[in-house]
């Protein structure tokens, strides 16, 4: 058997990606792959980390390192064809080779998500370096009409919204938050303030006006960060955070009723988000507010060569 992995060149990109999408429901696959062509297209996604394993010529096997301007690199493990003749070789070949390129890439750390059943997938990531880091909730409620209503308390809390003037400060509030959190904390160990920002304009469609630092006077205490997504008509909520001399003080409802009813008011059917099944305090929250689980996902992570290096 000859095998090779090379990372695809454009004009293989959508047999690479067929293979790819191969291990979703096949109603499923030609939408997934119309809509990535049309997304690389317009540079919403970056398909220059799409590997492609060969055999004999023929394309038995693909893997999909993204790599992100905020540090972090998305992986897709391996997808094998029926065509392998040794499917367990070409996995291994494949993640040899994702591995090495996150290595040579100047990302801090690499993420997969995977479904908590796939057992042999989650083996096959630690046998390449990558840990067990958290499990995530996906959490979804309906947005209503009369949520254009919601008010919480005067507490003598106000906000600024986000502009490059002030990003500095968001930035640092951020940090803070990171203090003590339930909510992924493995990240404090990877980006700071100004990388998570980065890292959340990333997910949807940025707007200023829906990014809120919290303070009482010139003491920034929280902040709540929404991105939306048209084609979904839904709004997203990609952090809120308090900083920990601040929190059990109903701070974290002011900003949630904040985060719905800016959703309604921007006329959205819909809001989500992801949370840390361990943050129980966050989760308590969101069921008081009729949020429901979608799905849950388990966190692998990998340091890059990057930060051996630092």
């Amino acid at each position: 058997m000859t095998l090779n992995i090379q990372l695809v060149p454009p004009e293989w990109r959508e047999v690479a990606l067929r293979l790819l999408f191969s291990r979703f429901p096949a109603e499923e696959q030609p939408t997934r792959l119309e809509d990535a062509l049309k997304s690389a297209e317009r540079g919403g996604l970056n398909f220059e980390g799409l590997l492609l394993a060969e055999e004999n010529d023929h394309p038995v096997g693909v893997a999909l390192l993204m790599l992100q301007a905020d540090g972090m690199a998305l992986v897709w493990p391996p997808v094998i064809s029926c065509q392998a003749s040794l499917p367990a070789e070409v996995e291994r070949a494949l993640m040899s080779r994702l591995c090495l390129e996150i290595d040579r890439s100047e990302s801090k750390f690499a993420q997969c998500l995977l479904n908590p059943e796939d057992v042999n997938e989650a083996e096959l990531l630690k046998h390449h370096g990558f840990s067990h880091a958290a499990d995530i909730f996906f959490l979804a409620r309906p947005v209503k009409a009369e949520d254009r209503d919601l008010r919480s308390t005067d507490d003598g809390i106000e906000h600024d919204v986000f502009c490059e003037a002030n990003q500095d400060q968001f930035a640092a509030v951020i940090e803070r938050t990171y203090q003590a959190s339930l909510d992924c904390p493995f990240l404090k160990d990877f980006r700071n303030g100004n990388e998570a920002l980065a890292s959340h304009r990333l997910s949807g469609q940025f707007n200023p006006s829906d990014w809120k630092l919290y303070r009482q006077g010139e003491q920034g205490v929280g902040t709540l960060l929404m991105n939306e997504h048209p084609d979904q008509d839904a709004m997203e909520l990609t952090y809120f955070g308090i900083v920990p001399e601040f929190r059990g003080r109903g701070l974290g409802r002011k900003i949630l009723i904040d985060a719905v009813r800016a959703a309604a008011i921007a006329g959205r059917s819909v809001i989500f988000l992801a949370v840390d099944c361990g943050n129980t305090y966050a989760n308590a929250l969101y069921n008081e507010f009729g949020f429901a689980e979608l799905a849950r996902r388990r966190v692998m992570i990998r340091s890059s060569g990057q930060v051996a290096r630092e």
